[in-house]
C-alpha cells in the first residue's frame, strides 16, 4: 500500500494560513515515487479541456487538472509525490504541440522585429488581457462568436491545425 499526501489533502493544507505537520506528514512530503499513470494525449483532449488544464496548472489546482489529464481507475489515488511525473509528461506533450504549430507560437519575423511600435504594444496588452487562446478562437470563428461553443468541443489536434493554418495564411498574405 502506498501512503502519501493526497491531492485533496494538499489543497486543504494549501488553503490554511499556517500548517504544522506532524512526523508522518513531514515524512509523506519528502516521498518520491516511480509509479506511473496512464495519461490522456493532449492532442485527443477537447480544446475546452486543454484550456481547463492550462488554467488548473496556472492556479495550482492539481486535483482538477488530474481529473482531466490522468486516466485512472475509480479506486486509484494520486498522491502529491506522484504529481511531478504527471506534470512533466504534460509539459513534454505541450512542448511537442508548440513545436508542431510554429505559426502560432513562433511566427516568422519580417522587417524590424526590435522596433517597438504603438501597434506592437497594443497587441501585447490585448493578448495579456484576454489570453492567446481567446485570440485563436476568434481567428477560427472569424469573428462569429456564436460558433465558439462548437469550436471548443473540437479536438486539440484539429483546433491547432486550423489555427496554425489561418495564422500562417494571414502572415503569408501580409508579406510584401
Amino acid at each position: 500500500m502506498i501512503f502519501g499526501i493526497t491531492l485533496k489533502k494538499f489543497e486543504r493544507i494549501k488553503g490554511k494560513d499556517s500548517f504544522n505537520p506532524n512526523f508522518l506528514e513531514r515524512w509523506q512530503f519528502g516521498r518520491t515515487s516511480k509509479r506511473t499513470f496512464k495519461v490522456n494525449n493532449i492532442q485527443e483532449l477537447t480544446f475546452d479541456q486543454f484550456v481547463d488544464c492550462e488554467n488548473f496548472i496556472e492556479n495550482e489546482q492539481f486535483k482538477e487538472f488530474c481529473t482531466i489529464f490522468v486516466k485512472r481507475k475509480w479506486w486509484q489515488t494520486i498522491y502529491l509525490h506522484e504529481l511531478e511525473a504527471i506534470i512533466l509528461e504534460y509539459a513534454r506533450q505541450k512542448k511537442e504541440l508548440i513545436e508542431e504549430n510554429d505559426f502560432i507560437f513562433n511566427p516568422p519575423q519580417y522587417g524590424e522585429p526590435q522596433k517597438q511600435t504603438i501597434g506592437t504594444e497594443l497587441r501585447q496588452e490585448f493578448v495579456e488581457r484576454f489570453g492567446n487562446y481567446v485570440v485563436l478562437m476568434d481567428v477560427i470563428c472569424k469573428g462569429d462568436m456564436t460558433k465558439y461553443k462548437e469550436v471548443e468541443q473540437w479536438k486539440v489536434r484539429d483546433f491547432f491545425f486550423w489555427a496554425n493554418y489561418l495564422k500562417g495564411q494571414k502572415i503569408v498574405e501580409n508579406v510584401k
